[in-house]
């Protein structure tokens, strides 16, 4: 028994200096020359070649708060809210310069503050004066198609979807457009131990109405990113020409503010 212990530990000790003694031994690897390098370095950090032109059909939906001269006016508004169907060109000029053009449908809409009425003489709208029994509400709603031009600057052309900013003009036509009033009125009646409630509702629309003029030209900046989660991007705007005409002092109102879009 003794015997074959001291068999084992003394192959035990052999295994161990061996094993220390190849550790110890320094590797020798044998000369290998490197194979060329077939990759392409792209010197444009723009991820391909930088004059390409690429053509997109999107979708977008943005809500926008305005800042404008409309604010004692029956056509004033808050905000709005708009959907964007763009197809266009881009076109890249250069590692941190694109350019796009191409055609755009837009859908506005835009309740309005105040409470207002239809004038059946003129069309137009004028404050509300009567007392309202009920709830009323309106809003402008306009279809625009147009021409959009674009230009983009990524200060960053590696990585280009961190931010871009985009200076851009809209050249807009309003081909469908109107006004709509709703006032909602609610009766109640109670006979012992019953009630019943009634609800009326009567509406004013008038389409094509002259007070909406119909070309629009939008001067706006964005700032773009796709990184920020829900929102894409962030657009600041004035409209060059007048939104609204009142047909009763003949004043012209234009529009400005700021636009989220998502």
């Amino acid at each position: 028994m003794k015997r074959l212990v001291l068999t084992i530990a003394t192959l035990g000790l052999a295994f161990a200096a061996h094993a220390q003694m190849m550790l110890q031994r320094p590797v020798v690897l044998p000369d290998v020359q490197p194979l060329p390098d077939s990759t392409v370095t792209d010197t444009t950090h723009c991820g391909g070649d930088p004059h390409a032109v690429n053509l997109f059909l999107g979708v977008g939906a943005g809500a926008t708060l305005y800042n404008s001269n409309l604010d004692y006016s029956p056509y004033y508004s808050r905000f709005g809210l708009q959907l964007q169907v763009p197809l266009w060109f881009n076109y890249r000029l250069s590692p941190h310069w694109a350019l796009s053009a191409g055609m755009r449908y837009d859908l506005r809409f835009d309740p309005l503050v105040y409470a207002v009425k239809i004038n059946p003489y003129d069309n137009g709208l004028d404050f509300e004066s009567a007392a309202l029994p009920g709830k009323q509400s309106a809003y402008v709603l306009r279809h625009y198609v147009g021409v959009p031009l674009k230009a983009t600057w990524y200060p960053w052309p590696g990585e280009s979807r961190l931010l871009g900013i985009t200076f851009d003009l809209f050249a807009g036509y309003c081909f469908d457009g109107h006004i709509l009033t709703r006032t909602t009125e609610v009766y109640r009646t109670v006979i012992g131990s019953e009630q019943n409630i009634d609800v009326e509702g009567y509406s004013d629309r008038s389409s094509n109405d002259p007070s909406l003029l119909p070309w629009k030209l939008e001067l706006g900046a964005s700032l773009t990113t796709d990184v920020l989660g829900m929102m894409h991007s962030v657009r600041f705007f004035v409209d060059l020409l007048p939104s609204y005409r009142d047909p009763l002092t003949g004043e012209t109102l234009h529009t400005a503010g700021m636009t989220i879009f998502f």
